[in-house]
């Protein structure tokens, strides 16, 4: 059965960070027909013609490589608008760009998860000093709830495309009733990914220190690109401070996230959930 080609989605600001990001899309959409779009958000038209003028010598530097790849020119909000370009063009993956600095830089981090929060599909979070290498490793974060195993489609079809192994990790549970949860999560896991032929393992690591315990191992394993449910709710253990740590880490590795409340999971894991 023929597979419909896949649409990744970059939003761009010309900067360097979106110059990372188109380079990593372009890397993802290696299968004939996929296509990379280009988004610029202005905020009214008067900005139109200097954004048409910017996103030709932007596209530029990406045509003639084998990829189709196209722009958009978009007035409104940010992540309003990208939102409502992704359903309406079924993008199936966005790519975003952001800048890890101090001072102005706290206010790009926070667009970023504003747009995670606000759209309905997975994306890679790609650091300005990101450059693609070919993903051989992926390090997925595990924990108590069902939602943190709805990433695990997209980091699949990734895995698939490169023959990745995708290892997950999960904090040593001392308390039975906190493994039993954590062990139905981790056999989702093993479904989905043993279904679509992907090679997998399960690391546990010490819960003190959780995120540094993440990165020792990113470091040990020379991972590639982590995975991590975004819960917009504090009472979760991936919440917004914690997925932030993740994608602005000291080795430059991508993350892939989606918000759990865009979670299509329920009618896909719930006979397993019970």
């Amino acid at each position: 059965m023929e597979t419909r080609p896949s649409v990744f989605l970059v939003p761009t600001d010309f900067t360097d960070a979106a110059h990372s990001a188109t380079k990593f899309a372009m890397e993802l959409a290696k299968e004939p027909h996929d296509q990379v779009i280009l988004l610029h958000i202005i905020a009214n038209d008067r900005q139109r013609l200097d954004a048409e003028r910017e996103m030709a010598s932007f596209e530029k530097e990406y045509t003639g490589k084998g990829i189709n790849i196209t722009s958009k020119i978009v007035a409104g909000k940010l992540s309003a608008e990208i939102e409502e370009v992704t359903k309406i063009l079924d993008v199936d993956l966005i790519v975003l760009g952001t800048h890890c600095i101090t001072g102005i830089g706290k206010v790009f981090r926070s667009h970023a998860f504003k747009i995670v929060e606000d759209v309905s599909v997975p994306l890679i979070i790609v650091q300005e000093e990101t450059s693609f290498k070919k993903i051989k490793k992926i390090v997925m974060t595990i924990d108590l709830e069902r939602e943190s195993v709805q990433i695990v489609s997209m980091a699949a079809k990734i895995g698939k495309m490169f023959g990745a192994e995708i290892i997950l990790v999960a904090k040593e549970q001392a308390e039975e009733m906190f493994r039993q949860r954590r062990d139905v999560n981790l056999q989702v896991c093993h479904k989905i990914l043993s279904e679509k032929g992907i090679v997998h393992r399960v690391e546990f690591v010490d819960g003190n220190d959780f995120v540094r315990n993440i990165f020792d191992l990113c470091k040990r394993e020379e991972a590639d690109l982590l995975a991590a449910t975004y819960y917009q709710q504090h009472i979760h253990v991936f919440t917004e401070s914690f997925v932030q740590t993740l994608a602005y880490n000291d080795f430059h590795i991508p993350l892939l996230t989606m918000d759990e409340e865009s979670t299509h999971s329920g009618t896909q894991f719930g006979a397993m959930w019970g």
